[in-house]
């Protein structure tokens, strides 16, 4: 069951954006959240007995069941955070403050795949009820600076797009991400960026309760500086205005073919479906044959990971060499674990059943064996990555260094060599909020820093597509 599920995540709050006008929460000012959209709602409030038995929820489920709970040194870390965020609780609590003050306790664990679902019940009240105003742009994030992507306010001439937000209502953009990636487990920053850009409009209302009136310093790109006063909109003009722009084509593959170079490009955006990415695969890898293609580029860029069961697919076309993903899995054994294994995994549970409870398990990942494919490719194998290439995208990268496939050329990797996964997801009992949770700890191959990517033969920054440029030449002059 090595499931990676972090890009079932991202599609579901794309969704959620699109119905609510953004549809999340965020972290720490609980003070400034808008007395306005309060007055407007009636909101669920919460006991303060009630958000302690959530609170202490969540203590029994992360250190009976993470793995990072077996270091003693980190388990001491995390419960003076934790006492700290009990200090916190009070009577009338919405579900959305509580979130803010015990999302950072997750974040703490620095593992992307054990975080809290963001919670939306208030923001659509408070957009589909209230009549509540948001903040008229989508934006990019690019080296931990703010770009506006699109303009939904009524006047599309305003704005261009790809004008740097310096700052927000005097609170400069350094300072509006920093509070932002504190609700956000992981180490990759770009990662954590993605979340932010789905879900800016809406961390801008859960942490500094903005709504209506927005002054933007911005800087164009000729390094000029400006004012701007924008009004905020409602859902209907979010939903109207949006339409002006294309929609964003994403395949989650696609195959391209140069015949006079003999060079194809493979792009998998995701490792998630198995059935469609093999009918894909088996086409493609047909036509990459009939073409007898010399050259081709793998390209996982942007790839946040999927299902192992999909890299096994892949690599029946790519190797006849026996390989396994993980030099080691580690588990830790607790009643819930068993629990879910019994009901989901059967098969899995036969295995730990008879295991101490508290107590890890230690194996080695299980050797796969190619199937023989009549259309695997013999040529020369050139694999991209970047920063945001994770979870199980990273792990088929680090496969590919350790059985020298071929070339690596790109960013190092967002995923690390050791990473926690295997998550499952669980709700509060109370306030109802949804988190997932890592019983694993995985080392993956590419590298001997747990904490460091698979780093490329050849580390070139993805600006302007100079990843596939790079490339490119490298086969023209070898």
């Amino acid at each position: 069951m090595k499931m990676k599920n972090r890009l079932f995540i991202f599609i579901n709050a794309f969704l959620i954006q699109a119905i609510i006008t953004n549809g999340q929460t965020n972290p720490v000012a609980l003070s400034v959240l808008s007395e306005q959209s309060y007055d407007k709602v009636n909101y669920t409030y919460y006991t303060k007995a009630d958000l302690e038995k959530d609170l202490s929820f969540i203590y029994e489920k992360f250190t009976s069941i993470h793995p990072i709970f077996l270091d003693k040194t980190f388990k001491e870390k995390w419960e003076n955070e934790f006492a700290t965020t009990s200090r916190l609780l009070k009577d009338s609590m919405t579900q959305n403050e509580f979130y803010l003050i015990s999302a950072p306790l997750l974040a703490y664990l620095n593992d992307s795949h054990s975080n809290f679902l963001c919670p939306v019940d208030q923001r659509m009240k408070y957009m589909l009820e209230g009549g509540g105003l948001s903040f008229p742009f989508s934006v990019k994030l690019r080296n931990n600076s703010i770009f506006i992507a699109e303009y939904y306010g009524d006047d599309s001439l305003l704005f261009k797009g790809g004008e740097e937000i310096v700052g927000i209502n005097a609170v400069t953009s350094s300072d509006i991400l920093l509070e932002m990636q504190k609700l956000i487990g992981g180490s990759s920053i770009p990662i954590k960026n993605l979340t932010i850009e789905m879900y800016f409009r809406t961390y801008l209302w859960m942490i500094y309760g903005l709504e209506n009136d927005y002054q933007l310093h911005l800087r164009n790109n000729s390094n000029q500086l400006s004012e701007a006063f924008v009004k905020g909109i409602t859902n209907e003009q979010f939903l109207k205005n949006r339409k002006r722009y294309p929609p964003v084509k994403s395949e989650q593959y696609s195959l391209s073919v140069d015949k006079n170079r003999k060079t194809s490009v493979l792009a998998i955006q995701s490792f998630s479906d198995l059935a469609g990415f093999c009918a894909f695969a088996d086409s493609a890898f047909q036509i990459i044959a009939k073409e007898s293609i010399e050259n081709l580029i793998i390209d996982i860029r942007g790839n946040l990971g999927g299902r192992s069961v999909v890299v096994d697919s892949l690599m029946n076309f790519l190797t006849n060499k026996p390989y396994n993903q993980y030099q080691k899995i580690e588990t830790l054994i607790s009643n819930d674990l068993k629990a879910y294994y019994k009901e989901k995994y059967p098969e899995k549970y036969d295995e730990i059943k008879d295991l101490v409870i508290g107590e890890s398990f230690s194996s080695s990942d299980e050797m796969v064996y190619p199937h023989n494919s009549k259309f695997r490719f013999s040529g020369k194998l050139f694999l991209l990555t970047d920063s945001k290439t994770s979870s199980a995208a990273a792990t088929f990268a680090g496969v590919f260094k350790e059985l020298k496939l071929g070339v690596i050329v790109g960013e190092e990797t967002g995923g690390t060599i050791q990473y926690f996964g295997d998550f499952w997801f669980l709700s509060l009992p109370n306030t109802g909020l949804q988190f997932h949770i890592s019983p694993k700890r995985f080392v993956q191959y590419g590298g001997k820093d747990l904490k460091r990517g698979v780093i490329p033969d050849f580390l070139i920054s993805n600006r302007d597509d100079s990843i596939m440029d790079f490339t490119n030449k490298f086969i023209n002059n070898n």
